[in-house]
């Protein structure tokens, strides 16, 4: 009984809040300008950086960059590591993996793009890694599609344990391709590193190794791995499956068959 007295005044209190409720949201909706002491006011050096047409991929972005170093090596040597900044040597890759006119079938941003890595300028200017995963499903997808279109194998057929029998069709035969055989046999980090290695994509791709004296055991070769798919993900996205599905299977998979 002592607290009914409260309920009674939080009853009116609630009641006199809904009706304060709209005349609120009017004035939240019709409220004034920021005044201009509180506004923040841009430095001369954000002004230039912004209004400066260079691409985003030849600069790291104003915004992003700390006023203190935070990173620092234990081995200084570790520091000193250059990467492509020239757009012809960029083309002339592409032109060796795509073709005759592979260095046009991208714009130039995500040209870059593609072939940079989150570790050069700490991701700074975007990375490849959803350019990579579209790429990975497209090269598996074909693939596998190679592994079938081949002659059955003999040793991929497998007898059942309970002596069962399925149905057989010439046409379904190869499909048990795939008990011997996966699609990263095909295009696995091995094939897509010397892929990349003959076309010259090591010295075109953006990344930071974690040691430059050991290039193997930072991980050179999972670099160029994703710069490959990343650029079959850019293909994908940019003129769709089918010329994807083209540029794997000639500029790709027959280089890859006939080694």
């Amino acid at each position: 009984m002592a607290l009914q007295p409260c309920r009674t005044s939080l009853l009116r209190s609630r009641q006199a809040a809904r009706a304060f409720l709209p005349c609120a949201r009017s004035y939240a909706t019709t409220a004034a300008e920021t005044p201009e002491s509180f506004k923040i006011s841009e430095s001369p050096a954000s002004k230039t950086t912004s209004s400066s047409s260079s691409p985003r991929w030849s600069h790291t972005p104003a915004g992003m960059k700390a006023p203190l170093q935070m990173d620092f090596a234990k081995n200084p040597r570790n520091k000193v590591w250059a990467v492509n900044n020239d757009p012809a040597r960029l083309d002339q890759m592409y032109e060796r993996l795509l073709g005759q006119g592979g260095s046009k079938m991208l714009p130039d941003e995500l040209k870059w793009l593609a072939v940079t890595h989150k570790s050069f300028d700490q991701g700074r200017r975007g990375f490849n890694d959803r350019l990579a995963l579209v790429g990975r499903m497209a090269l598996d997808v074909e693939a596998v599609k190679d592994i079938v279109s081949k002659p059955a194998n003999p040793k991929a057929q497998q007898t059942d344990e309970f002596d069962r029998r399925a149905f057989e069709h010439p046409k379904l035969t190869p499909v048990d391709n795939l008990n011997v055989q996966d699609a990263r046999d095909v295009v696995g980090k091995e094939q897509l590193a010397a892929l990349a290695r003959s076309v010259g994509l090591d010295n075109t791709v953006r990344w930071k190794p974690r040691s430059v004296d050991n290039l193997e055991s930072s991980g050179v070769e999972v670099v160029l791995t994703g710069a490959v798919m990343a650029i079959v993900g850019a293909i994908t996205l940019q003129h769709g499956g089918a010329v994807a599905t083209q540029v794997i299977r000639e500029r790709i998979l027959a280089r890859i068959n006939k080694n």
